[in-house]
């Protein structure tokens, strides 16, 4: 075998073994995880989407940016709501109320539900409601954001 028939051939190995290595990459990206592992402990900070990637969330505890809070989010519309721990409920819209969910941020499957602190989300196929303790809240969709309780 000639020395350009073992470079092409390599080449081509190496080829094939990045494009397996990203595509493997993009399967794990956005990893799905149970309710319980997505918000483990008060205190912390914790950050989820809904399944179509259409909602992301964030659960603020403990003051790692700021007082206890709820954000959630959608890009197309761009708009959000964020709720403080009494359950008072901020909105916004355009693309200046909106970024970027983490790298790796976890997918709460419809029908589970996450605790933190004194505030509670749930994923559903028509949105995701986050209340305070006192039940009052929001629940985000594509089609607009409702206050709830």
């Amino acid at each position: 075998m000639s020395e350009t028939t073992r470079r092409r051939r390599s080449f081509s190995t190496w080829i094939a073994t990045a494009a397996a290595a990203a595509a493997v990459g993009a399967a794990v990206a956005a990893p799905a995880a149970n309710a319980d592992t997505i918000c483990p402990q008060v205190g912390g900070f914790c950050g989820f989407y809904s399944p179509s990637h259409r909602i992301d969330c964030e659960i603020d505890t403990g003051g790692r940016t700021g007082p206890d809070s709820v954000y959630c989010k959608t890009l197309e519309p761009a708009r959000s709501a964020s709720m403080d721990d009494r359950g008072t409920v901020t909105t916004c819209s355009g693309p200046s109320c909106v970024g970027d969910a983490a790298e790796g941020t976890p997918t709460l499957a419809y029908g589970q539900t996450v605790v933190l602190g004194p505030f509670r989300c749930s994923s559903a196929r028509t949105g995701v409601t986050c209340t305070a303790a006192q039940g009052r809240g929001f629940t985000i969709s594509t089609g607009g954001i409702a206050n709830v309780g």
